[in-house]
């Protein structure tokens, strides 16, 4: 009998490299509509909650553990869930090839990484470039919701979020959020909140940059006088 593959609590997301395949959103949905993207979804369970709680978006997971796409894509199917997709893909470098411009109203990012050295936290997601390379994704309005376990992750999410152009949290506090902010809830954070374990949850919405006006056109005022070739 063949052994289930050890989801392993840390995997290096630069493994994931080179190109991906994207498929035609279209025919893999069936149709189009607004992205929610779930970045590394872990077991699945919150990203099939969000795609039944939301029937009018897209709901794309993203990982890079290939067993857990296949576990998510299966559960899916079976569950006759049509709106949601998984793919194994790195969010910190597929991003720009996956999604069009402000065609994404909806992220989440749930318990990543914490990569605990400080030679490896280049692998961590919420960084100031991801968000750089997330905003012309997102559309005006679009929300962005971090969970971590991790206190050091939460408030480097927390610094890099605020500083970031467009985005404003949206917690009472200016800070933390005490409570679920999507009404959804992962199995960790289920698990986090029985141990009575502290939870770092995040809600920021972003605002998407105006066009600047187009000047108006000089009008030369008519004062009326006419001149000949002379003067």
């Amino acid at each position: 009998m063949s052994r289930r593959p050890r989801h392993r609590l840390h995997a290096n997301p630069f493994n994931v490299r080179g190109a991906v395949s994207v498929p035609d959103w279209r025919a893999t949905y069936g149709r189009t509509a607004p992205f929610a993207l779930d970045v590394g979804f872990g077991d699945g369970r919150f990203t099939l909650a969000l795609a039944r709680s939301h029937p009018e978006w897209n709901v794309l997971g993203l990982e890079i553990r290939q067993h857990l796409v296949d576990d998510l894509l299966q559960r899916a199917r079976t569950a006759a869930v049509a709106n949601v997709w998984a793919m194994l893909a790195n969010a910190n470098t597929h991003l720009g090839e996956l999604v069009g411009a402000r065609s994404v109203v909806f992220v989440a990012v749930n318990f990543p990484d914490p990569w605990f050295k400080k030679r490896h936290q280049k692998r961590r997601v919420v960084s100031a470039a991801w968000l750089a390379a997330l905003a012309p994704k997102l559309a005006d309005g679009a929300e962005v919701h971090v969970m971590t376990d991790f206190a050091p992750v939460g408030h480097e999410a927390l610094r890099v979020l605020g500083a970031a152009p467009g985005f404003e949290n949206r917690s009472d506090t200016g800070g933390f959020s005490a409570e679920s902010t999507t009404g959804l809830q992962s199995e960790r954070e289920l698990t986090h909140m029985k141990r009575g374990e502290p939870i770092y949850r995040l809600h920021f919405r972003y605002s998407a940059p105006r066009p600047d006006p187009q000047p108006a056109a000089a009008v030369v005022p008519d004062t009326g006088r006419r001149y000949d070739e002379n003067g």
